[in-house]
């Protein structure tokens, strides 16, 4: 049986397939041997197909999983042959699927311009491909060989995101780069607290999907409709299916108005009868750029009732989070052991589910690397996400060093480094320079305090999860002082230095973040200067941090230097020149 999240995450991506291949001067070619809703199903049976594992496989459960799902039938003789011809091709990390390719030229087709709301159902597309094939993998266990295939054939599909700038930009960044302009947003995701949170769901879900452009916006107003009109039945009713409602009713709204051009009349809108959306309607164009209401069959899934109960916000704030975390710039192996860690979870949910043994599993993890290189920050998102998941009751952060462990008198460090643990829990516990710990000569607490953590990561190992961090050899030789840790730490993920073209990156979100922008001149020195300190080798060179102070500086040169002027204007306050930047 299908779980409900998997079950709508097809239903939409088909709904969406036909939505884009209707449309009578749309991207998808009329003519087409297959529609976009066959195309879809074809290249997630590739998928799945380029996922499978012959020697870690339950093929009646899978294959019944495949028919059910896709509303298709297809014998496992029928399956291999396909995988065979399809799935095991040399090249098949080249051949984005046909259907992504479709997806992201209608996000970014003049008739979405013109509607002038750019929503990146591609990336929904790659969320479900990626749901998909967790849960295909889960019904014998996820091996390393499947988690690998999953890492590689989604990591191609965002890299062809990525290279149509549909990966790490906001669907607000999508309309800017069209020429439509929105009040902006300076705060990046990866410097700047979340835009969602101390604000109601509402507003967040609406700002997620149509980016922050106040109250009195269309998509506030249909997402708010859809959600509010049926939160009475969030029992059956996710938000999940409110977005959907919500792009239905723009998608229709939008084409009775963006050829006739009568523009946005939210009176109109708001005067509309309210009420749950009847995803079999949707409004075809006419020569006449009129709307006529078509019905259309929609597909019967099988939904489990297990996650009926689920929070209202669970998987679009993971989904948050997860986009949020692979669109940190650099960090590119960091990003696949972490999302192979978290397919890892999802696939022990969903075997919970189904009443399958669940094998014990450590999520203690060892981040090591030079200083500025992300680890704090991915940290901090991994505690939220594990919420998300189901896998720590409370998601909270609590980061400590030495000092925030360990005292100067037999027995206070036991009890300070418990006090600290007792926070943590139901959350991560991060240790920066864990290495500190072990690492001094004579008489020393460190070691008590050792033991204490290990003694309650192994009485609390069902709510307490524990990062530790530091330089990476140090850390090797940390964890391979004791036993005690090396059994519970067995996972190490190594962050890289950052290269020179990452570093800018960075420097131009801290300009963006701070309301400053580079002259052209300024920016080539910029690049140039950054790329010249990565060469540097330094022994303690600290990466985003070098950036940061690097960015300080220059803000403090163009203080001095407009700062005696008699006209100061708004460009010469947010403006960075060749003179600023230069050291």
């Amino acid at each position: 049986m299908i779980t409900k999240d998997v079950a709508a995450m097809i239903t939409y991506s088909l709904s969406y397939a036909d939505e884009i291949g209707r449309k009578k001067n749309g991207t998808y070619p009329q003519d087409a041997e297959l529609t976009l809703r066959d195309q879809f199903k074809d290249d997630l049976l590739v998928f799945l197909g380029y996922i499978y594992d012959p020697q870690s496989s339950d093929d009646f459960a899978q294959l019944d999983f495949i028919n059910s799902s896709l509303q298709i039938v297809i014998t496992r003789e029928n399956f291999l042959r396909l995988r065979n011809d399809k799935s095991l091709r040399p090249d098949i990390l080249d051949r984005v699927p046909l259907s992504l390719q479709y997806f992201v030229k209608d996000d970014l087709s003049p008739f979405t311009r013109r509607a002038g709301y750019g929503i990146a159902l591609s990336k929904y597309l790659v969320n479900t491909f990626n749901d998909v094939g967790c849960y295909f993998a889960a019904f014998n266990g996820i091996s390393d060989y499947e988690a690998d295939r999953i890492a590689e054939y989604i990591g191609m599909m965002n890299a062809f995101l990525d290279s149509a700038g549909l990966l790490e930009m906001t669907p607000a960044q999508v309309r800017a780069s069209m020429g439509i302009v929105d009040k902006p947003d300076r705060r990046p995701r990866e410097y700047g607290a979340d835009q969602n949170r101390g604000r109601s769901y509402f507003a967040g879900r609406a700002d997620f999907m149509f980016g922050q452009r106040g109250r009195n916006t269309l998509g506030n107003i249909l997402w708010g409709r859809s959600y509010n009109s049926n939160r009475d039945n969030m029992n059956t009713y996710s938000s999940a299916q409110a977005d959907m409602d919500a792009m239905i009713m723009m998608n229709n709204y939008n084409m009775q108005h963006a050829e006739a051009g009568t523009g946005f009349d939210e009176g109109m809108l708001r005067s509309a009868p309210s009420g749950r959306v009847d995803r079999s309607m949707s409004i075809e164009e006419t020569s006449e750029s009129r709307g006529v209401a078509v019905h259309h069959d929609e597909p019967k899934n099988e939904t489990s009732d297990k996650s009926a109960n689920r929070t209202v916000n669970d998987t679009e704030e993971l989904d948050a989070l997860l986009q949020e975390l692979n669109s940190l710039i650099g960090l590119s192996s960091v990003k696949k052991s972490l999302n192979n860690l978290i397919n890892l979870v999802k696939i022990r949910k969903l075997r919970e589910e189904m009443g399958l043994k669940t094998p014990d599993m450590s999520l203690h993890l060892v981040f090591s690397g030079n200083p500025g290189t992300g680890k704090t920050t991915v940290a901090r998102l991994l505690a939220e996400i594990y919420h998300q998941l189901g896998v720590v009751s409370k998601g909270q952060f609590i980061e400590v060093d030495r000092a925030g462990l360990v005292e100067g008198y037999v027995g206070q460090t036991a009890q300070k480094t418990s006090k600290v643990c007792d926070e943590a829990m139901g959350g991560i516990l991060f240790i920066d320079e864990a290495y500190t710990l072990t690492k001094t000569d004579g008489q020393d607490f460190g070691q008590e305090a050792v033991d204490t953590l290990l003694k309650r990561m192994e009485d609390n190992r069902s709510d307490f999860i524990v990062i530790v961090a530091g330089y990476t050899e140090e850390m090797k030789d940390f964890i391979d002082s004791n036993p005690g840790l090396k059994s519970r730490f067995n996972k190490f993920i190594e962050f890289p230095d950052y290269t020179g073209n990452e570093m800018y990156k960075i420097f131009e979100l801290m300009c963006c973040s701070q309301d400053y922008v580079l002259t052209g001149e300024a920016s080539e020195y910029v690049k140039s200067h950054l790329n010249e300190m990565t060469l540097m080798d330094e022994e303690n060179f600290a990466n985003a941090r070098e950036v940061r102070n690097y960015f300080e500086r220059c803000v403090e040169r163009q203080a001095s230097r407009i700062v005696s002027s008699d006209m100061i204007d708004a460009n010469k306050l947010t403006t960075l020149c060749i003179e600023d930047v230069k050291e």
